[in-house]
């Protein structure tokens, strides 16, 4: 009877193990599974958002090219919104040329667009030197316009020795490799205005709204703020930035940040070509 009752004992001991393992590997297929349901949900979203930026990408060219003046969108840097799908998509157009050339700048202009943008000033010679013999290629003085060429994309300035990541964010969406020439202020945001025409960042910021304000393209320009040099001349050179900023009702958004071409070579049968683009997704709801 004795051994009966311990053999007894021990068929229990191991079924209680057997019942404690199952519930263990029960529970790790169950996290498992969420967790793979959470992570499916969320490339769901993000792919909807993806689609839904492209989608506002794709729209602002085809305004762009619009016929008719009235409906014509403007790439001055003002914002126009859409709805695809169950995403709100926000969008921001800039004609290029409103902006610095990293590769044709002047030392003084690269210096007081980092003045302008906010880079302390006791850090400002030493970026912009920094800045410069990046871009430099062969024996040029430092007095010199930065070497046509010496920058092969805007990412690349994170890779400058001397130059932090936060001065580069605050500078990037400023500067451009696409601009033949001075910046066009028509088309500038109020950092560049401010950089080139000496003005306050508040004088220039009016300036701009005032620009944002014109009815057409037909409408005079505001008279330039400042003392500087610059030039403001209507008219569309077909490289524009535009970043398109798609959310959903879940707090997934994504930002699509991209420079095209809307100029194609003939036959070619894309509504524009792409020179720079940039993908961050994040759930601003988290």
């Amino acid at each position: 009877m004795k051994r009966m009752a311990r053999q007894g004992g021990v068929a229990l001991l191991v079924v209680l193990w057997g019942c404690t393992l199952a519930a263990i590997t029960l529970g790790a297929l169950a996290s498992t599974a969420r967790v793979e349901s959470t992570q499916a949900r969320g490339q769901v979203s993000r792919t909807q958002a993806l689609y839904a930026a492209q989608a506002g990408i794709d729209r602002a060219v085809y305004m762009l090219n619009a016929r008719d003046d009235s409906q014509r969108w403007m790439a001055d840097g003002r914002r126009y919104a859409m709805s695809v799908g169950k995403a709100e998509v926000q969008l921001e157009i800039a004609d290029e040329d409103g902006k610095v050339n990293l590769n044709s700048a002047s030392p003084e202009l690269v210096e007081r667009l980092l003045l302008v943008s906010g880079v302390p000033p006791s850090s400002v010679a030493g970026i912009r030197g920094a800045i410069l013999g990046w871009g430099r290629r062969g024996n040029m003085a430092a007095s010199l316009l930065l070497a046509k060429g010496g920058f092969a994309s805007l990412d690349e300035l994170y890779r400058v020795p001397g130059v932090d990541a936060d001065t580069v964010d605050r500078v990037l969406p400023f500067l451009t490799l696409w601009n033949a020439g001075e910046p066009n202020l028509a088309h500038a945001p109020p950092t560049v205005v401010a950089a080139v025409t000496g003005a306050s960042l508040e004088r220039a910021q009016h300036y701009v709204e005032g620009v944002r304000r014109l009815p057409s393209a037909d409408a005079a320009l505001p008279l330039l703020p400042g003392t500087g040099s610059g030039s403001a001349a209507k008219g569309f050179s077909g490289v524009v930035s535009i970043v398109s900023r798609a959310r959903l009702a879940d707090g997934m958004t994504l930002v699509l940040d991209t420079t095209v071409v809307l100029h194609n070579a003939p036959g070619d049968p894309r509504a524009y070509r792409v020179l720079r683009w940039r993908e961050r997704a994040f759930d601003s709801g988290s």
